[in-house]
Parts: structure tokens; sequence; C-alpha cells
């Protein structure tokens, strides 16, 4: 009989490519999968996707009526109209397990879990109450600032985090830290708790190579982060190391994007400094980040170490280890063990912009470390372990003993 799988994301699909994966791997497997999302503009309510069936419910397009429904869960801890949805799908489909994604929609499953007689695999992708912490540093309007103190409370969430661990049939953690975490804060059993962290699929170096992504950038030493960008990347950091490396033909460039306060915040920043050898790329297509990596000479992680960031890892990690150059990663602890693990690049200080510009400099001028570094980087993804093939095993092999 096929085991049906039903997910929760409070949030339209495709978002997360760790949700997209996870999805893939499990119909690959042959489970059938259901998955319960929010609808953007023009969406339909219901189709099938890749093999999932979606349905989408509308709970706000816009960041008013999403802050409602937020504040409804995080008094509550149950998002009323994805109950609404799940108990309706649970009856109709029969499903035998739920999936959630990510703590705030935890309890809508477990208030579920005894009258259906359903089990709930909770999957945190990243220690949420402290993230609270990390978002709401950068938020400036007071409302939204007195909002979040009343209702989004992180010291309830990090409660809520430890009930909802002891609650669950299982807990998925994105790293090993965050394992050991959870382990120390719930009491849970190590073996409660499977990680399954975000390795890439090697299908990412088989992307089209695309010769002209840094065309507007002068020919020299290019050093690039990519990716989402927020308070707790450590961009910034990065941004302030440019300036002790102004002497040299050394630029950052910055793929991807943020939220505009904190996209004006570093731009502001990079005029402060007066700083000539900064790029912002802007957005791009996930098909041709292989592309950014690839013809980077180093791909920089500079995130800040905090509560947040040493508990979760980016995909980014694994695609610039596949891409076969140098990473250059901050202090956070998961980034720290992971490229020391496996001799993939350098380490800085995390917040240090000196400390990152001295270790940009090794890297400028020692071309056979370069090749060192980033030529482990490749065995240990494409010919070793860290890889999503391998990890997808893991998944696949948790829903089956289920």
């Amino acid at each position: 009989m096929t085991k049906k799988v039903v997910m929760l994301l409070n949030a339209p699909y495709p978002a997360d490519i760790r949700v997209k994966k996870e999805t893939d791997a499990l119909v690959k497997a042959g489970f059938e999968i259901y998955l319960i999302c929010l609808r953007k503009k023009h969406q339909p309510d219901a189709e099938n996707v890749d093999g999932i069936k979606i349905t989408r419910i509308d709970a706000g397009k816009n960041n008013y009526v999403l802050a409602f429904w937020d504040v409804i869960m995080s008094i509550t801890f149950v998002h009323p109209r994805f109950k609404r949805a799940l108990a309706n799908l649970i009856s109709k489909e029969e499903i035998q397990l739920v999936h959630v994604h990510d703590l705030p929609l935890a309890g809508t499953a477990l208030t579920l879990r005894d009258k259906f007689k359903i089990k709930v695999i909770v999957d945190l992708h990243e220690n949420y109450p402290e993230a609270l912490r990390t978002w709401f540093k950068w938020k400036k309007n007071l409302i939204v600032r007195l909002k979040n103190k009343l209702f989004l409370n992180p010291n309830r969430w990090s409660k809520y985090e430890t009930k909802a661990c002891v609650e669950a049939d299982h807990v998925i953690a994105v790293v090993d830290e965050m394992k050991s975490r959870l382990i120390a804060s719930s009491g849970v059993r190590s073996d409660k708790i499977t990680v399954i962290t975000n390795t890439e699929d090697k299908h990412f170096i088989e992307q089209k190579l695309d010769k002209s992504v840094y065309r507007n950038i002068p020919n020299g030493f290019i050093i690039t982060y990519s990716g989402g960008i927020g308070p707790h990347r450590g961009v910034d950091t990065a941004i302030r190391g440019m300036a002790h490396l102004m002497d040299k033909p050394i630029y950052l460039a910055i793929v991807g994007f943020g939220s505009p306060s904190v996209m004006n915040s570093l731009k502001n920043l990079t005029a402060e400094l007066r700083l000539q050898n900064v790029y912002f790329e802007g957005y791009q297509p996930f098909e041709k980040f292989y592309s950014y990596m690839h013809l980077a000479d180093v791909n920089v992680i500079p995130h800040q170490s905090n509560g947040h960031t040493d508990n979760t890892v980016p995909h980014k990690l694994f695609q610039g280890m596949m891409a076969g150059k140098p990473l250059l990663v901050s202090t956070c602890a998961p980034l720290q063990r992971l490229v020391k693990e496996y001799q993939s690049g350098l380490i800085f200080q995390a917040d240090d912009p000196t400390d990152f510009a001295a270790k940009v400099e090794t890297l400028y001028n020692d071309k056979q470390l370069r090749e060192k570094l980033g030529a482990n980087g490749t065995t240990a993804t494409i010919h070793g372990k860290l890889n999503w093939e391998t990890t997808q095993a893991e998944l696949v092999k948790l829903y089956k003993s289920a």
C-alpha cells in the first residue's frame, strides 16, 4: 500500500529549494505526496506539480494580512486555515503522515494527531526562535516592533519548540549542531532526531556555463557572495572588509537580493566607504548559480555567528564546494566545522572585516592553495558523500520506517 504524506508549508510553492528536494525524493521513492501551502495571486487553488498534489489556501497576499496570521499562530500556535484544510484532506484521502516544514505550523498538525491517528514529523529548517531575534533587530517601523514584542516573543517560541519536539513522532534537524541543541533543550532521545542537511544534487554542475556573468566587473580576482541576503548573512562584514583591499584588483560580487531595507543599508554602506570594488548583481535565476560560483576565484559565506546561524547551514556551502573553488567562511559553527573537516576553504573570525580581508589576501596570493582547497571541495561533494543523492537516502529511510 502506497504511503500517503501531506506536507504543510507556510509559504507559496515552490519557494524553498529544501522543500523541492525533499518532495522530489519522496515522490521518486514511491510515496504519494500532498502539499498544503499559501496561494499567490493568479495561482490556482489546486493543481498537480512535479507529482505533488497541491492545495493552496488564501491567508493574505500582503504583509499586513500575513502579519495578522503570524500573530494568531503566535498566540495559539495553530493556524485556523491550515488546520481546516489539513483536517479536510486527512478525512478525504486517509493521510497517514504529516510533514511540517518548520516550527510555526507544528502545532497545527499536532492538534489533529490524536483525532485522526496520524504521525507527525516536524522538519526544523532553522532555529526559529533565534531567527525571530535576528530578524527583529532590523525592523525600524515602531508599529511592527511593538507587534513583534507583544506577540512574536522568541522566548515563547523557544518553549513551544521544546513542546513540539517532545510531542512529535519524529524531528528532522538541518545540521548536527541543531540536533545537539534540541537534545539538550528538549531532552528528546538522539534516535528521535534525524539530520537531513542542505546538500546539493550533483546535477548542479550540469547547469549551462554562462561565461558572461561577470561582464560588468573588471578583470581581476573575484570573490562572490550568492543567495538570499538578510541581516544575519554578514554581507556587511564582507563589504567592510573590501575597504582594506582597495589597492589590489580584488572585487566582491554580491549575487542575490533581500528586502529593500537590507539592500538599501548595504548599498549605503558601500557608498559611505567610497568603495569601487563592490558590485551588486541583483537577483539571478538559480540556473546561473553554478556559473557565478565556478567562474569566481573564491566563494564567500560571511555569516554572523549567533543562535540562528549556528544551527543551520546554507545550500551555498555545498554548491560552492561542487563548483570546485575555495570557500571563505566565517566562524559560524556549522560552516567552520564542515570547511575544516573537508579542507575546502579558509575561515575568518565572524564580524571581523580585517580578518576577512586578511584571508582574502592569503587566497589571492596563493594560487596553489586555491586549487587544492577547490579540489578538496569537489572530492567531498561530487565524489564523496556530501551530496543530495546520499542525503536523500536518509530521508527515504526515515519515511519507510515511520
